[in-house]
């Protein structure tokens, strides 16, 4: 474990990279073809205002790039896919307001397409909760996801390019049977988010991930807050909570490859093993923490009452 002029230089550049991801809102009201969907609209239906059309599974065959689909309150029976660049989000900014609750408990409640947005809106009841496919870049902001049967989210394998970003910002991610977050190698970023109570880990992210963790809490989870690979790893986190987890606040595993995992300001409380377990996947393993960097000075992480110890040492997991 250590520090580094790299963490500075690396953070800069990260800070500078999602400035405008974080400060630009993704949803952007006119300008764009809206449709509107209300379940007790009980007239005409032509997504209009006036004449919305009952379901959204009906608005989105209609939707086509830059389209926008305003959902109005209420309980909403389905599972649905957001074409490419179209835009699903409630009439209002509270998430409770609108509910997509999945009709097949065997499927995601949603499916996002590239650059698919989803707002203001709860998502609960499916296999997952949301899946982001391979090719897609996508946005879900200020989105509650819980009560699904596998993971809150799932986030299928892309290169670690801007084109395949996934961003969320604002979302909640609470009592899915499996991890609130998995992901295959991808580029994410998360940021202001509450990942808790989950049946499994908060996050589990493959090897080979690029990620940017900021202001987020990773609480009160049956499994690990956080559960991430060192092999190829650029994961780097500022202000993050990992609380009250029935395994460790952080689990890093090595198998023997290089990665960078860094820590800034992380709070790793009351955690039920370790704050951050090391464990070795491998004999080459036990040699691949070399990239894990903490806070130090005014950035130094948090450490108390996590009940195996704060970092252990290096573990074999083989």
């Amino acid at each position: 474990m250590k520090t580094s002029n790299f963490w500075l230089s690396k953070e800069v550049m990260l800070a500078a990279a999602f400035t405008v991801l974080i400060t630009v809102p993704f949803v952007v009201f006119g300008g764009n073809k809206v449709i509107y969907v209300d379940k007790d609209n009980s007239g005409t239906e032509d997504g209009s205002n006036s004449h919305p059309y009952r379901t959204i599974s009906r608005a989105l065959k209609h939707a086509d790039g830059g389209t926008e689909v305003r959902i109005k309150s209420g309980t909403y029976k389905e599972n649905i896919t957001i074409p490419k660049d179209v835009k699903v989000l409630s009439n209002s900014e509270d998430a409770d307001k609108v509910t997509i609750k999945g009709d097949n408990g065997d499927l995601p409640v949603v499916i996002m397409k590239d650059d698919a947005k989803l707002s203001y809106v709860t998502i609960k009841n499916g296999f997952h909760g949301v899946r982001i496919n391979e090719d897609a870049n996508a946005h879900l902001f200020k989105v509650e996801i819980k009560n699904n049967k596998r993971d809150g989210i799932h986030i299928d394998k892309a290169p670690t390019k801007k084109k395949f970003r996934v961003m969320l910002d604002k979302v909640k991610i609470s009592n899915n049977g499996r991890a609130g977050i998995f992901s295959e190698k991808r580029f994410i970023v998360i940021v202001n988010s509450d990942i808790t109570s989950n049946r499994s880990d908060g996050i589990d992210l493959a090897a080979g991930t690029e990620a940017w963790l900021e202001n987020n809490r990773f609480n009160d989870n049956k499994g690990s807050g956080a559960k991430l690979i060192m092999d190829g790893a650029e994961i780097w986190t500022k202000k993050n909570s990992f609380r009250n987890n029935s395994r460790e606040g952080v689990e890093i595993s090595s198998f023997g490859l290089d990665g960078k995992i860094g820590f800034k300001k992380a709070s790793f409380v009351g955690n039920h093993r370790y704050g951050i377990t090391k464990l070795a996947r491998t004999g080459q393993g036990l040699k691949g923490f070399s990239g894990l960097f903490l806070g130090e000075g005014v950035n130094i992480d948090r450490f108390e009452k996590n009940l195996a110890g704060n970092i252990s040492a290096i573990l074999r997991g083989f």
